[in-house]
């Protein structure tokens, strides 16, 4: 069939071991869309109504409504780049798509990171975890070096898998609605990390629990938790009440979410340190009044809140109409918020990351929001985030051991309704990892916590992560040398090669970076 001869009218299904996808056109809206529903459990769906045509070098020329004869070329490309990456339409296949050739085009020439414009800043430092903060817990490297123990100072929980949006890049699409934990489970996680933790260092580690209580005034133990995960961690049942149950410990506390639920009350907000709002497409959220992020519901307690920071993330793709980087702005100013991260599609591998980069710095040059350096002229700022290479793990790892094990823990919930237990990771961005293969076609990311391939110890374990010797569950080399949090990993290893001066560290001293409990 003809491109000539397909009619937007007209309906198509594809599928996958792991998606349905189907070709609409709505009729609400007048526009043809492509919906694509998980077969996992949890029935996860992402709709997308945009696509980009590239160039030969990868470079974004124009991004366009999907209508029928975009579904089919997209659709084509399905088996060979997943379901990221096949929204990037090469401008050959475009054009010469009347021959009906399903031939995947060869992609991108290479572009180096360097090449962006990009300045690393000290909110860039604060607000992500770019490895700058690790010197900041310098003792429990220096344990982890002459012990073989780690240190679990940071923590990330997503108690449940319930989201009410419905977002292109959703990183745990894959997921189960059930999995969900109790308030008790919770509770004793945190306690275990807190009060254990704390104890068993200053029994066995005397030395370094010392050096660390002179560095930051308190023992080895957890110092930051992130609560997030499924979207919006604040529909959990238990939200509330964990939170104000955590209030009581000398524990940082931090929320990822995209929206807020009216029943929870306004003052748990308060007891936060700082809350990222992620900002969905506008056609993601059904709580987005007339599809607009920058009217939805924020609890006053953050608006204009001096002791809580408060900003927003947003990831650039397809999806993106530039109107939105002026109402991030603007938002920004009416709520008294503090910063906005933007960012790119981390299920994207790595060079299709970075042309997304480019073209996102690009955007931001010719709006003024950054300088010829890429140093941002207001609050928002560019996290220049994307994939290693298999070179830079097989240097970096030569031991097989991932050194995100030494001081975080990423608790996940899939499996939980099952099993009546789930598992820990070393990072929470496993899920994303996509890697280019030497016969053009694509690693796709997960996009789902895979405990067999990633997990460590269960959550009834976690005990283990401070009271044995740091062990490799999987090589890292094998599995995740594509791991964005390579520069993070770098730091570990070289802070267990040296002693930081504490000196140096100092308030009066140091680079103003903040949020330093969670590295």
């Amino acid at each position: 069939m003809t491109a000539s001869k397909l009619q937007d009218s007209d309906v198509m299904e594809f599928e996958t071991d792991r998606y349905f996808a189907k070709y609409r056109r709505t009729k609400s809206r007048d526009v043809g869309e492509i919906v694509i529903v998980s077969k996992s459990a949890g029935r996860h769906r992402a709709t997308h109504n945009s696509y980009n045509v590239i160039d030969s070098d990868g470079r974004v020329l124009e991004t366009r409504q999907i209508d029928f004869v975009a579904a089919k070329m997209i659709f084509g490309q399905f088996q060979s780049y997943g379901e990221t990456e096949a929204f990037n339409v090469p401008i050959e296949r475009f054009q010469s798509f009347n021959s009906v050739s399903n031939k995947v085009p060869k992609r991108a020439k290479e572009i180096r990171p360097e090449s962006i414009i990009h300045k690393t800043t000290t909110k860039e430092k604060s607000y992500t975890a770019t490895g700058d903060k690790l010197d900041y817990h310098w003792p429990v490297f220096k344990k982890y070096k002459d012990t073989g123990f780690g240190s679990i100072i940071r923590a990330t929980l997503t108690n449940h898998q319930v989201c009410s949006s419905a977002c292109q890049y959703c990183s745990t699409i894959a997921r189960n609605k059930k999995d969900s934990i109790s308030l008790a489970e919770a509770q004793k996680f945190v306690q275990t990390l807190y009060f254990d933790q704390a104890e068993f260092n200053k029994n066995n580690f005397a030395k370094y629990n010392d050096q660390y209580r002179e560095l930051t005034g308190t023992d080895i133990r957890l110092r930051g938790l992130i609560l997030s995960g499924g979207g919006q961690p604040n529909l959990w049942p238990y939200f509330s009440d964990f939170v104000d149950w955590l209030s009581d410990f000398d524990i940082d506390l931090g929320l990822i979410t995209n929206g807020f639920p009216k029943h929870v009350p306004e003052e748990t907000y308060s007891k936060f340190d700082w809350v990222r709002i992620s900002i969905t497409p506008d056609d993601a959220s059904p709580f987005y009044p007339s599809g607009r992020f920058d009217k939805q519901y924020i609890p006053t307690t953050l608006i204009n809140a001096p002791s809580v920071t408060v900003g927003y993330s947003y990831v650039h793709g397809p999806w993106t109409k530039q109107s939105v980087f002026d109402r991030i702005s603007q938002a920004i100013d009416d709520n008294g918020f503090d910063y906005a991260r933007l960012l790119t599609d981390c299920n994207l591998t790595r060079n299709s990351q970075l042309l997304a980069h480019e073209n996102l710095a690009n955007i931001l040059k010719e709006k003024g929001l950054v300088d010829d350096k890429g140093e941002p002229t207001g609050k928002l700022f560019h996290q220049l985030k994307y994939h290693g290479t298999e070179t830079e793990a097989d240097s970096l790892w030569s031991d097989g051991q991932c050194f995100l094990q030494t001081y975080n823990v990423f608790w996940d919930t899939t499996g939980h309704e099952e099993n009546g237990y789930s598992y820990c990771y070393p990072c929470d961005s496993v899920t994303v990892l996509a890697e280019e293969q030497t016969d053009e076609s694509i690693n796709v990311s997960e996009r789902r916590f895979v405990p067999s391939k990633w997990g460590t110890y269960k959550n009834t374990e976690v005990e283990n992560l401070f009271k044995g010797r740091v062990r490799p569950f999987f090589d890292p080399r094998e599995i995740c040398s594509s791991c964005l949090f390579m520069k993070n990993n770098a730091r570990v290893k070289s802070l267990v090669d040296k002693e930081i001066d504490s000196a140096a560290l100092s308030s009066e001293n140091r680079e103003q970076i903040v949020h330093i409990n969670f590295p």
